[in-house]
């Protein structure tokens, strides 16, 4: 009896023993498995073999392994993007900083100097006084353009008339117009509404659309040669009212229209006109930050078309 007792016990250890052997050879595979695919998700292996396809535990763990692969990837290319955009940004901000500075010490050693006549000493401060308002545009504009972004200024779309948003623009930039001898109509079918009582209506937010398409009619005024002119134009559609400015200037490159929207972007051709690159680029913030959109046709030495969509109800 003692005998068979002592065998059964021996028999159930042997198995006792097999069993965690198995087990524990099971735990070094499954380890295995899982470390490898963990190498390989970290050396951004492509074309190793995950086992997703097999319904088992591992090979679930390995597909949300590599799942997990592919959104630290993604993480890892948005971040490195967002540096190239920051370094970019910054490189711009340092470059239009640097112009005008480099101006003004010029002009404070030129002005040091006891001989100077006193013609060109007004000259010159009139020339230093000029860099200056080009560094106060500049700055003014990144803090519009850090608010925006950030959300710290929101737009508050409402109903209102489209022909005082025109006239406001319109009155803003004249003076710089009437510089240039340029000619700003407005079509006789905007005034007409608004004498008979039915105006364009569309729901916008009155300070930052005025300032979205003065930006615009600036633009165009900068670019159209002395003596031109500019076209502003208003029709309803289905959703949204559509004003177009339409200028006589020299026109873009079709290559170059989907740029001219980038922040600090100027063309190559630009470097005697005035301005920083940001007016466009606010512009369209502005507009699709309310449910709009802004499109450009142009052709070159024909003139530049922009169109504001404003949508005509609440979003």
């Amino acid at each position: 009896m003692n005998e068979i007792l002592l065998g059964s016990s021996v028999l159930l250890l042997v198995v006792s023993v097999g069993i965690l052997l198995y087990v524990r050879y099971g735990l070094v595979q499954y380890t295995t498995q899982l470390m490898y695919s963990l190498d390989a998700i970290l050396a951004g292996d492509k074309e190793i073999d995950f086992g997703e396809n097999k319904d088992t535990l591992n090979g679930k763990l390995q597909a949300k392994l590599c799942q997990l692969g592919e959104v630290m990837e993604q993480k890892a290319k948005e971040n490195l993007r967002q540096r190239q955009q920051l370094e970019t940004i910054i490189a711009d901000i340092s470059h239009q900083v640097k112009t005008p500075i480099a101006s003004i010490r010029m002009y404070h050693n030129l002005l040091e100097r006891k001989e100077l006549e006193e013609k060109k000493r007004e000259e010159f401060l009139a020339a230093v006084e000029h860099q200056v308002d080009k560094l106060e545009f500049f700055m003014k504009s990144m803090i519009r353009m850090s608010r925006l972004e950030t959300g710290i200024v929101q737009v508050h779309p409402e109903k209102k008339a489209v022909y005082e948003l025109i006239a406001q623009a319109v009155c803003d930039v004249a003076l710089k117009a009437e510089q240039k001898k340029i000619d700003i109509v407005i079509d006789e079918s905007i005034v007409s509404d608004k004498a008979d009582g039915g105006e364009l209506t569309a729901y916008f937010d009155t300070r930052w659309t005025a300032e979205a398409v003065f930006n615009i009619l600036d633009n165009s005024v900068k670019y159209t040669q002395d003596g031109g002119k500019i076209v502003i134009f208003a029709r309803k559609t289905d959703f949204y009212v559509r004003i177009g400015i339409k200028d006589s200037g020299r026109g873009i490159a079709e290559a170059r229209i989907p740029m001219i929207f980038k922040r600090f972007y100027r063309e190559p051709e630009s470097a005697n006109v005035e301005g920083v690159g940001i007016g466009l680029y606010l512009a369209r913030e502005i507009v699709m930050r309310q449910k709009g959109f802004i499109e450009v046709h142009s052709k070159e030495g024909k003139g530049t078309t922009v169109f504001v969509n404003l949508p005509v109800e609440r979003q």
